[in-house]
């Protein structure tokens, strides 16, 4: 079955415990979840208004459609 999550994060969270510190994945591009592995990097030219779909291979599609012409 197939989902669609809304992920509107482009950064990792920082999660220290005692002297270690790990990213935890946020925008959900990570191949090695829940770890940040630094696929945010292409959410970062994203507009707001806009819907944005991931490939398997990271290729950006939008989809402007979704939302009411301005």
């Amino acid at each position: 079955m197939a989902r669609i999550v809304i992920h509107e994060a482009n950064a990792p969270a920082a999660v220290t415990v005692g002297d270690k510190t790990v990213y935890i994945c946020q925008c959900g591009l990570s191949r090695n979840k829940p770890y940040c592995d630094g696929s945010h990097r292409k959410t970062q030219n994203e507009e707001s208004g806009k819907m944005y779909f991931y490939d398997e291979n990271g290729t950006q599609y939008v989809y402007p459609s979704l939302y009411p012409k301005k």
